[in-house]
């Protein structure tokens, strides 16, 4: 159905003031965004502001962007290096959390309410498992132990990629009206690894060239912006070819943000520039801000009011709910069993549900799946509840705790943010890439007998504070120097422009003492 162009626009504003909204709420008052998201979302349907047919009509390309987009930041959020090292107990307890829970959410529908395998496998694949970083605030406002918080970040990533693929992997055989028997499974996995394979192929390839074309034009104005758009043309082709565009986009989305050995021929296993990824990630918390608030509010806006106010509604919810934090128990005290107790009633708390269950189920409405609607509703319930569940439980899991003082801010919503920031600016691997930068930058304005002198020591530790001691920068050079670090300044991620910014301080200071008095 086509949508007129005030539709479109309402529909549009309605969500970006409602998502902004409900970021206020969580950032000034500590409340649940999603939660809100969902009953904004009921309210607006109940009180007949949107049209339902103008909501239902963006649902089909808002679900394939946002996919591409979901994928594309798991990608470039997934660290190898820290998954192979500090993220071992997360991807064990997430593999073992979404096992059980799928198996037995299967188990209960297929036996108490006569669902079809396929039916019951979606609902397990939609809500089985997942753990949205939503919880961030209460972590950080609630307790001091915060290396929790990675080991965490990493199960939701690694979560929400598993349960995207078995989703597809399973979406792909209904579609083709494959049965669930020994021949059908073997005929649906037999074409998941061609998928696989192409995929994989075609996200090396793409990952590769553009890579390549990073090096010349990666720091060029809008290159970002490129990106996206190179993603989506990649996803569109490789479909189109048979094989996965979902591996496809996160393995490019790999390759962007980790430095890998490729062969010789390659050229460079340098991932993307730091310039490009900070504007790709604004740009990316900016789309991501809309197509969250978006399917969270088609959630609450979709389910029908007359299904809320029956009884029988909340039983299949209240059961996928039971079967979570059974599963979330038991796959904890196996994997974190050497954890101290208090840690282990913390993580077993982190059950809250998001965007990736949001996102999956409204495709199954999308493409008019048998049975779509019952798992819709299902889906928005156990996401309300898990909320919820991981709110209280974090407060019961912590309230004797002495935390840092975070608790006098009305939220730790945005202080999470600007810590997550200014540490990935602080890396080593970071502040060494910004350096060469701003290296290159002074160079090609000074003269060509100055070039050869400019050069920026690296400071033990990253620690300006022993610059002065440490750091010996020739007095022509310096005038460039600062002049490229003023260019650069604006393209840092935050802690590594106030990394560069007391270093500017140091160097002034150089520069002044060098100077003849008048």
């Amino acid at each position: 159905m086509a949508i007129s162009t005030e539709a479109f626009l309402l529909v549009f504003s309605v969500i970006i003031f409602i998502g902004f909204a409900g970021n206020w709420l969580l950032s000034k008052k500590g409340i649940p965004q999603t939660l809100f998201l969902i009953a904004a979302g009921i309210a607006t349907r109940w009180l007949g502001v949107l049209p339902a047919s103008s909501i239902n009509a963006l649902l089909p390309l808002l679900s394939e962007v946002t996919l591409v987009m979901v994928v594309l930041d798991i990608g470039m959020a997934m660290k190898i290096r820290e998954v192979m090292t500090e993220g071992r107990s997360a991807v064990i307890r997430s593999s073992l959390y979404m096992l059980l829970s799928i198996v037995l959410v299967t188990y209960v529908f297929t036996a108490l309410f006569q669902w079809s395998l396929y039916q019951a496998l979606f609902l397990g694949s939609i809500v089985g498992g997942d753990v949205t970083m939503v919880v961030v605030p209460y972590l950080a406002k609630r307790t001091s132990r915060t290396y929790l918080i990675s080991n965490l970040a990493i199960e939701s990533v690694y979560d929400s990629l598993i349960l995207i693929i078995f989703f597809f992997v399973l979406l792909n055989g209904y579609t083709q009206q494959t049965p669930l028997n020994l021949q059908g499974v073997s005929y649906i996995t037999s074409q998941f690894f061609i998928q696989l394979s192409v995929g994989l192929v075609g996200g090396v390839f793409f990952g590769v060239v553009w890579l390549r074309v990073s090096e010349y034009l990666g720091r060029s104005e809008y290159f970002y912006l490129a990106t996206i758009g190179f993603i989506l043309l990649v996803y569109v082709a490789i479909n189109s070819l048979g094989g996965s565009g979902v591996i496809t986009v996160l393995t490019v989305g790999l390759m962007m943000t980790n430095v890998l050995n490729f062969p010789s021929w390659t050229g460079s296993s340098k991932p993307l520039p730091m310039v490009s990824r900070n504007y790709l990630s604004a740009f990316q918390g900016e789309v991501s801000f809309f197509l969250s608030s978006f399917f969270l509010f088609f959630l609450g806006f979709s389910v029908p009011a007359s299904t809320l106010v029956e009884p029988q509604t909340y039983l299949p919810a209240g059961l996928v709910v039971a079967v979570l934090l059974a599963t979330r128990f038991v796959s904890t005290e196996a994997v974190d069993r050497g954890k101290p107790v208090r840690d282990r009633r913390f993580i077993e708390s982190m059950l809250a549900e998001g965007l990736t269950p949001a996102l999956l189920a409204t495709t199954l409405v999308a493409d008019s799946v048998l049975g779509a609607s019952q798992i819709f509703t299902i889906t928005t319930l156990v996401i309300v509840a898990t909320n919820i569940i991981s709110a209280g439980g974090i407060y019961f899991a912590v309230r004797k705790e002495h935390s840092l003082g975070l608790e006098s801010l009305r939220s730790a919503a945005p202080l999470v943010k600007e810590l997550g920031v200014m540490a990935a600016g602080l890396a080593p691997d970071t502040i060494e890439e910004w350096t060469r930068t701003v290296e290159e930058d002074a160079k090609k304005e000074a003269p060509e007998e100055v070039k050869a002198r400019v050069r920026i020591p690296s400071i033990p530790s990253g620690d300006v504070s022993k610059a002065t001691k440490e750091m010996r920068i020739s007095k022509s050079a310096l005038p460039y120097i600062l002049k490229a670090i003023e260019k650069d300044k604006a393209a840092m991620p935050e802690g590594t422009r106030a990394y560069f910014e007391s270093l500017e301080v140091v160097l002034l200071r150089q520069l002044r003492a060098s100077e003849p008095e008048k």
